[in-house]
């Protein structure tokens, strides 16, 4: 089991680099096709619902900021992009030519549309989904297109840092509670932890009835991992902080966990564990629903 198709959102946004630097390490350590997408938001989708207090030019100039960003946006996931390929010398193929197995490829995709809903469509086919954590305060913890992928593609989400990271998979911590989606999560994992050169299965257990590390370090030996294993009893504090302090103490560059989420209504809301995780980690979070 290996990756072969890698998809990075560039959004131009600060953390953009991180996404597509991952992507790029990603990709030569598994000579994987990657693709970098950047979806421009129509200026016009993107207005709020507008009260009736506001007027034509009030509208106007918001919509003229809107696609000023829009348009900077997109310069900069070029910028980016160009420099890497120039800088790299990255194997540079086009969005819609046939795949080569076994050898590493970058493309670069410019869409306009719904974010979300473009970023879907393509992370349904690949076998990693790459996006970067907002770069500072104010911004929303996630965005729309990375929740949305994370419960509905199908396939895992590799959520990275705003800063790039120079080790990426080297020590691997995984979150292990014996649930469908940290099982689903090893799964789509294994390829990564294959890789690393340490791997560490981290447990919280408060009573003799919850599951050891043991048995996730057990499975994953019969795939030639060796796993050193990790308890540790929760506290009253929020469960992923915990679990991203413990993940700090075993010098993990990576964690792996699953993705929990609860009822949907307008919008994904994440389980606190998942939603701490998401906004806080320091390191690039590999998830599975």
């Amino acid at each position: 089991m290996s990756y072969a198709a890698i998809l990075a959102v560039i959004d131009g946004a600060k953390g953009s680099e991180s996404s597509l630097q991952a992507a790029i390490n990603l990709g030569r350590a598994f000579k994987a096709r990657v693709e970098l997408l950047h979806v421009e938001v129509e200026a016009e989708s993107a207005l709020p619902v507008m009260g009736e207090g506001m007027s034509g030019a009030a509208v106007e100039q918001m919509l003229q900021s809107l696609q000023e960003e829009s348009q900077a946006r997109l310069a900069e996931a070029r910028r980016l992009f160009d420099h890497y390929r120039d800088v790299e010398k990255l194997p540079v193929v086009e969005p819609d030519s046939v795949p080569a197995t076994g050898k590493f490829a970058v493309c670069f995709r410019h869409v306009t549309g719904r974010e979300p809903e473009e970023v879907l469509h393509r992370a349904r086919l690949s076998d990693v989904t790459i996006f970067a954590r907002p770069g500072h305060a104010g911004e929303n913890e996630t965005s729309a297109a990375c929740e949305t992928t994370l419960f509905e593609s199908g396939g895992p989400i590799l959520l990275v840092p705003p800063k790039p990271v120079k080790d990426l998979g080297s020590t691997v911590a995984v979150a292990w509670d014996r649930s469908r989606e940290s099982a689903r999560a090893v799964h789509a994992a294994l390829p990564i932890l294959k890789k690393a050169k340490k791997v560490v299965t981290i447990t919280g257990r408060q009573s003799e009835s919850d599951p050891e590390p043991s048995e996730l370090a057990r499975y994953l030996a019969g795939h030639g991992i060796s796993a050193r294993t990790w308890a540790f009893t929760p506290g009253s504090g929020a469960l992923g902080q915990e679990l991203l302090a413990e993940a700090a103490r075993a010098e993990a560059d990576m964690l792996v966990m699953g993705g929990y989420g609860h009822s949907r209504l307008r919008e994904l809301v994440l389980g606190g564990a998942t939603r701490s995780v998401l906004s806080q980690a320091a390191i690039p979070v590999f998830m599975m629903h």
